[in-house]
Parts: structure tokens; sequence; C-alpha cells
């Protein structure tokens, strides 16, 4: 992706390069666009997707944050890629999904139509932001952006996406 975007990245070429047969790569992705969503679901499994499980909601950003620091030249060029399998698109969607999945069992009931408009508001302020931030140049540090998707995020949102082994202890 540093030669060329994405969209112009040659499946061939990309296996040549790893030495790997275009069976190999097509047992795994689908197409060459399966790969950046694929490298994000698998960064957000160590912590976007823990929030509720064995990370809060601040601690889950930063380290989504700092990861995407650590692999930066892959992901600003990956987010500049658009529509329904981009990683941004992706992520939204994955992240909502986690995040429902989650705090609904932290919770142990359904969310009300307002919670769940809630979320809605949250998850795409958050993907809009991640997107901005990253085609920025990831200016701001993972601190500070995880500080602010804390701050935005709805206050019965944040208990719910503590581990649930906070939620004992707390009164």
């Amino acid at each position: 992706m540093h030669e060329c975007p994405l969209e112009k990245v040659k499946v061939s070429h990309l296996c040549e390069r790893l030495g790997v047969s275009r069976a190999t790569f097509y047992l795994y992705f689908q197409d060459i666009f399966d790969v950046p969503t694929w490298y994000w679901d698998h960064l957000m499994n160590k912590s976007l997707y823990r929030m509720g499980i064995d990370q809060g909601l601040f601690e889950a950003h930063l380290k989504k944050f700092n990861l995407l620091v650590e692999n930066k030249d892959f992901f600003v060029h990956a987010f500049r890629c658009v529509g329904y399998n981009s990683v941004c698109e992706h992520g939204g969607r994955a992240v909502k999904e986690h995040i429902l999945e989650n705090a609904t069992a932290n919770a142990g009931r359904s969310f009300t139509e307002q919670e769940l408009l809630e979320i809605d508001f949250f998850v795409a302020g958050a993907q809009y932001m991640t997107r901005t931030w990253v085609q920025g140049g990831m200016v701001e540090p993972p601190q500070q952006m995880a500080s602010l998707f804390r701050s935005f995020a709805p206050e019965f949102l944040v208990s719910l996406l503590e581990p649930p082994t906070s939620h004992a202890s707390q009164p």
C-alpha cells in the first residue's frame, strides 16, 4: 500500500511478494479488501472488542489508538478506501455489534429504544472521529483520544462496558 492505493493492489503481486500461492490467499480472503478488515479485527480483538469483558471503555480505546499508531502506515492507507467494505465502515459495524453483545450481557437485559439510539449516535460519532483522526495523521496522542471517547460515551454504557468484576465491587 506504500506503492499504490489498495484498490490497485493485485492479489497476484501480493502473493508473489509474500511467497504464497493465490489459492492460499483465497482460502482466507475473498478479495484484497478483506485484508485490511481482517487486520483491523485482529487488532481490535486485543482491544476494542474486549470492552465489557476484560477491559473498560477507556482502556479498550486507549489500546485501540495505540495499536493504530503502531500500525500507522498501514491504517493511513487503509482508511483512504471508502464504501461498505472499507475498514472504517466494517469497524463501525463490528464495534456496534460487540458493544451491544458485551453491554447486554453485563446489563442482563435488553436496551430501551432510547439507549439503542444513544448507542447508535456514539458509534457513528466514534467511527467518524476515528476516521478523521487516522486520515489527519494521528496527531493527537492516544491518551487524549481515549479520554475524548470516554467523555462522549453515554453514561449508562460506560458502566456496562466495565469488566464484570468491576460491577461486583461497585456500590
